[in-house]
């Protein structure tokens, strides 16, 4: 096991298991980090109790959960001498902006991941991606008095914020539409004068086939159709990491395949569900073949916390079994 540094952000941890030369590497991922603690909280968010099937705690479900299951079916597939080679691998700032997925990918490559964050059991093949815009309007001060002696910039901001409804959002036959969001508004003074400066913050989730060019292009296009008098910029949001991409995987790849099987198998059906919002799967996915997989809980990012007993033992089960499946499948065409 090694500890990886992400600039001073913390440390990545992973795992490694070598299996047979020429042999597929999976990759068991998940994250470390938490949201803060809300208001709200009856049982105490760093005490972890059990009551009526449920673990409570900050983050049993978002996603230490997940971390136990993988680390259970890590461990079980070197006890077992599994011909995979195998990386557990356990990475920081999930929550912010994936700087350890990012420094992780620049230093591994595997074959698939598993990521086990909280999916009600459900498999995720892919997910939206986003993108951050910020804008900043420019009107001409003046005394607030006589709002006619200048322009208001947060007028225009807001005439614009009004228009974003236009958009033409593409949708996709899996993840429904794009989304398209203000996040941010700031401007004015503490004096008595028109704003002569204003910023907006612009979320934007995309689907696939939606691109960084594409939402620029589609932002300059409606600013300039807008009827507004102040001038205006558009940039990028500023992040340490790229942005995240939309992605999708397909349940006939190979080993995407290996875990529909033994999923029919164990749950009668499958039917994919596709994520809303961007995670570190994102990052994957546009790298490799990436399965979202864990298990039920709720209150997730909010108070009371907590992942049911019953599924963390299932899907801890599922991934033991999974590992076996993909390993016996490797083995056979060796044969």
């Amino acid at each position: 096991m090694e500890r990886q540094r992400v600039g001073d952000l913390g440390f990545n941890i992973v795992a490694r298991h070598r299996g047979k030369d020429g042999a597929p590497t999976v990759i068991l991922n998940g994250h470390m980090d938490t949201v803060d603690v809300v208001d709200g909280w009856m049982k105490g968010p760093f005490d972890p109790v059990i009551e009526d099937g449920k673990l409570y705690g900050l983050g049993s479900a978002d996603m230490k959960g997940g971390l136990a299951a993988l680390i259970y079916a890590f461990k079980k597939a070197v006890q077992e001498k599994s011909p995979l080679n195998i990386l557990f691998t356990a990475v920081v700032r999930e929550e912010l902006d994936s700087e350890g997925a990012f420094a992780l990918l620049n230093e591994i490559e595997g074959d698939i991941v598993f990521i086990a964050e909280p999916t009600d059991e459900m498999p995720m093949l892919g997910a939206r991606g986003r993108y951050v815009l910020d804008m900043v309007f420019k009107g001409e001060s003046g005394h607030g008095a006589r709002p006619d002696s200048g322009i208001n910039a947060i007028e225009c901001a807001a005439a614009f914020i009004e228009k974003l409804k236009e958009l033409p959002l593409r949708e996709h036959p899996k993840m429904g539409k794009g989304s398209v969001c203000p996040l941010k508004i700031e401007g004015g003074s503490d004096f008595l004068s028109v704003p002569e400066t204003c910023k907006i913050v612009v979320d934007r989730h995309v689907v696939p086939g939606e691109t960084r060019d594409s939402v620029m292009e589609e932002f300059t296009g409606l600013l300039e159709s807008a009827d507004i008098d102040c001038d205006a910029e558009i940039s990028w949001h500023s992040r340490s990491t790229p942005f995240l991409e939309p992605y999708e995987w397909s349940i006939e790849n190979g080993f995407v395949k290996d875990f529909a099987s033994l999923y029919i198998e164990r749950y009668g059906g499958l039917k994919p569900v596709y994520g809303q919002s961007v995670g570190d799967f994102n990052a994957f996915g546009k790298m490799m073949p990436t399965v979202v997989y864990g298990p039920k809980g709720s209150n997730w990012h909010a108070s009371n916390e907590y992942v049911f007993t019953d599924s963390l033992i299932r899907v801890s089960d599922f991934y033991v079994n999974l590992l076996r499946r993909i390993g016996e499948r490797y083995e056979r065409k060796q044969s």
